[in-house]
């Protein structure tokens, strides 16, 4: 059975990025954490996932992972949903991979909580 751990998080405020990353420096998000984060339907969240691997630009293996039947998805596959899906935040997200160095970035790593302890 596969596992995640910390699966890290994203959130977007008032146009700011803020990332946390696991200890793997990875981020996972099922279907319903994408929609909200990009405030928009599951249905145009799941829907563009489909479209997206079959058009091949992404492969299932390295961007999907499915934990207790939830699929979970990386980071590669959230920032390529964020130029497919029409929203504020999805635009602030599309600035925020296109500029990162810019002031809207804030970079918050996290050490995974399930690694063990030294």
């Amino acid at each position: 059975m596969e596992t995640i751990g910390y699966r890290g998080s994203i959130t977007i405020d008032r146009g700011r990025v803020i990332l946390h990353r696991n200890a793997g420096g990875e981020v996972w998000l099922a279907q319903p954490e994408i929609a909200r984060l990009f405030g928009v339907f599951e249905a145009a969240v799941r829907a563009n996932i489909r479209a997206i691997y079959r058009s091949e630009a992404l492969r299932r293996g390295p961007t999907q992972r499915i934990v207790h039947g939830v699929e979970f998805y990386n980071l590669e596959m959230i920032a390529a949903l964020a130029f497919r899906l029409r929203s504020l935040e999805s635009e602030a997200f599309r600035r925020w991979l296109l500029h990162p160095a810019a002031p809207h970035l804030r970079l918050v790593e996290l050490p995974d909580e399930t690694a063990p302890a030294n």
